[in-house]
């Protein structure tokens, strides 16, 4: 990386004096603009899901009685996709304990 994209990250990205940028250790920065990138990240995260809140609202109310159109039947984010994953995985290993323990 070079200097002039510490400075750029570390008075843009960061907001920070250039006399607290330079008081900063490598690691110190790298983990400042990580944790930064981390909190842009769960602010989009989070307007996504409220839009997809909001749709599936909006289309219930065109639906017939008795069906509704829940959130995720809509889109599932490449997030998300991990955590369902994760989930099959579980649930997968849990029926093998069970099957081998017979």
């Amino acid at each position: 990386m070079t200097w002039s994209r510490v400075e750029e990250l570390g008075l843009g990205l960061l907001g920070l004096t250039p006399d607290s940028l330079y008081l900063l250790t490598f690691k110190e920065f790298g983990n400042a603009v990580k944790g930064k990138r981390e909190v842009i990240e769960m602010a989009e995260r989070s307007s996504w899901e409220r839009v997809r809140w909001q749709t599936a609202n909006l289309l219930n109310v065109h639906t017939k009685k008795g069906t509704s159109i829940k959130p995720k039947d809509l889109c599932v984010f490449p997030w998300e996709e991990n955590e369902q994953s994760k989930q099959l995985n579980t649930g997968f290993a849990l029926l093998r304990n069970l099957a081998n323990k017979k």
